[in-house]
């Protein structure tokens, strides 16, 4: 019989922490774009895509992170980790609105999260290759 691996908790938990800085870059980003539009008038539209690149920035920080703090298997823990930024923003932003509603719009953000993960790791692990 096969013993069973022990749980890799420090691995685990830098990627909790690397999520946090995420998470902490979004929150900067979106205080930043709040000041932004004050002073500038821009449509719904563009809204959006500047959100969407925040949290695309946000999660290439986020992996980056993971990539200097643990490396190996980056794609696998991008896929964990871009979930876990996925949720934990859903319920931080949840908790600053008061209130949660299940719609599209949060399948649209954790499939987001999920596909710029997955990318983003793919490309880090390219260019790490290349410098090595």
């Amino acid at each position: 019989m096969q013993k069973l691996k022990s749980l890799n908790w420090s691995g685990f938990l830098s990627i909790i922490k690397c999520c946090m800085i995420g998470i902490l870059v979004t929150l900067i980003g979106l205080i930043l774009f709040a000041v932004v539009l004050k002073f500038v008038d821009l449509s719904s539209n563009v809204i959006g895509y500047v959100n969407d690149a925040i949290k695309a920035v946000s999660i290439f920080v986020m992996l980056f992170c993971i990539k200097r703090t643990n490396g190996d298997k980056l794609i696998v823990k991008s896929i964990f980790a871009g979930l876990l930024y996925a949720v934990l923003s859903l319920i931080i932003f949840a908790i600053l609105n008061k209130g949660f509603v299940f719609n599209l719009t949060i399948l649209y953000d954790i499939l987001f999260a999920l596909i710029v993960s997955i990318i983003v790791s793919i490309i880090i692990n390219l260019t790490h290759k290349k410098n090595a």
